[in-house]
């Protein structure tokens, strides 16, 4: 066992409430610690001279209360500003008792305090006689209540004509009507061409696919169409750079045709 842990049970030790193996935990501790020792001995002595003043008779001695109040408090009286602080725990009755004593001797002492004690008090009473008397409902006060509020309701409907006649004077502008019109037709185009603006978007993308394959297409086929003529520019080059000549005696003579003799023309007889 260590000290703390002496200290924390030294109360119960000497009640004798703790088991037999911590008593003895603490015994043997007492035994070899010095102050712990001096501890017990300070405790046991003070809890003896408290159990004998409280079997005890005493008269109390005169002017005690007093000469408590006068050592404990610091030498000074209440300020007015800590005094309005502690009159709502005053009359909520939860003020401790020193503190009580410099409150009444700062009420005696004070005039503009007392002053303003006696009206709290008094506001006080009149508010508990007013909560306990019965008065009569004026006759104006609902003709008052529902002209209030319908002037809020007037005002309210007031801002909202306002608003409205604005918004319509924006809305008859020539520009503006124009322009309402023009996407007006433009969305029941649309919609009634292609259901909604998601349909528009569907058959745009579809076409623009069939445009992307044929423009792939015709690539295609000028690419072949160029490899093609190029093959053939080619061959005819060597053709005519790389052939051996031609014999001008190996050439075949060609007679020119003669030219066919007029057809006579047949007499009838």
């Amino acid at each position: 066992m260590d000290c703390t842990r002496f200290q924390d049970s030294i109360t119960d030790y000497i009640d004798g409430t703790l088991d037999s193996r911590t008593k003895a935990e603490c015994a043997a501790h007492r035994l070899t610690c010095r102050e712990c020792r001096e501890t017990y001995g300070d405790v046991r002595n003070a809890l003896q001279a408290l159990s004998f003043i409280a079997e005890s008779d005493l008269v109390e001695p005169e002017g005690l209360q007093s000469r408590i109040i006068a050592a404990t408090s610091a030498g000074e009286m209440l300020s007015c500003g800590d005094f309005d602080t502690l009159i709502e725990r005053y009359f909520d009755g939860v003020i401790l008792a020193p503190t009580f004593q410099t409150f009444q001797a700062h009420f005696e002492k004070c005039h503009k305090c007392r002053r303003l004690m006696t009206g709290i008090e008094d506001a006080i009473d009149m508010c508990h006689e007013i909560k306990e008397t019965e008065m009569d409902v004026p006759r104006e006060l609902n003709d008052r209540i529902v002209a209030a509020t319908t002037g809020g309701w007037s005002i309210a409907r007031y801002g909202v004509e306002g608003f409205l006649k604005k918004l319509s004077g924006l809305v008859f502008n020539p520009q503006i009507a124009v322009a309402l019109l023009i996407f007006a037709a433009g969305s029941m185009f649309v919609i009634s061409r292609f259901g909604s603006i998601g349909g528009m978007a569907d058959v745009a993308g579809s076409r623009a696919e069939v445009l992307v394959s044929e423009g792939q297409k015709a690539l295609s086929n000028t690419e072949a169409f160029a490899r093609t003529g190029f093959h053939r520019v080619s061959s005819g080059v060597n053709t005519f750079f790389f052939s051996p000549p031609v014999n001008p005696a190996e050439k075949v003579s060609v007679k020119p045709a003669s030219p066919a003799s007029p057809a006579s023309p047949a007499f009838k007889r």
